[in-house]
């Protein structure tokens, strides 16, 4: 699935808030401090979340172009996602932000629970999914005020 939208600031700031709630994300879930410029490509955790956090997930950083692209894995007993942010900057002081999420599901009950809900839930990954680059962009812009 993508998303692509124009939006107000600079592709660094948007690049820099994607760090930094990586970075928020990481100490949430190991507990310890990590510096920006420790993050870096194949840099894992392990993630825990549901009412008992019961449930957990791997995230690996993967491609990270400083400005331009930030991916991330996540890896579940039920398949690996990769979130991948795009950045091109406009001449206008905007943004594109092409964000996508793409999936390999993990045997083959996934694959074709995926195949057969994907069709339905498509509207609704979209709208999800340029709503999460609106937030983006308002995190960065923020912070390029302030």
């Amino acid at each position: 699935m993508e998303a692509r939208l124009s939006v107000t600031g600079s592709a660094s700031a948007i690049y820099q808030t994607l760090l930094e709630l990586f970075q928020k994300d990481y100490q949430t879930a190991t507990g310890q401090t990590i510096q920006l410029e420790a993050i870096q490509e194949g840099l894992t955790y392990i993630k825990h979340f549901g009412k008992q956090k019961e449930q957990s997930v791997r995230v690996t950083v993967g491609e990270l172009i400083p400005n331009q692209r930030y991916t991330v894995a996540v890896l579940s007993n039920r398949g690996r996602q990769w979130l991948t942010y795009q950045l091109q900057p406009l001449e206008d002081g905007r943004t594109e932000v092409t964000y996508t999420e793409d999936y390999l599901p993990e045997g083959k009950f996934q694959e074709w629970n995926y195949r057969l809900l994907l069709p339905l839930m498509r509207k609704g990954l979209e709208k999800r999914m340029t709503l999460q680059i609106e937030k983006l962009a308002e995190f960065a812009e923020k912070k390029e005020v302030s």
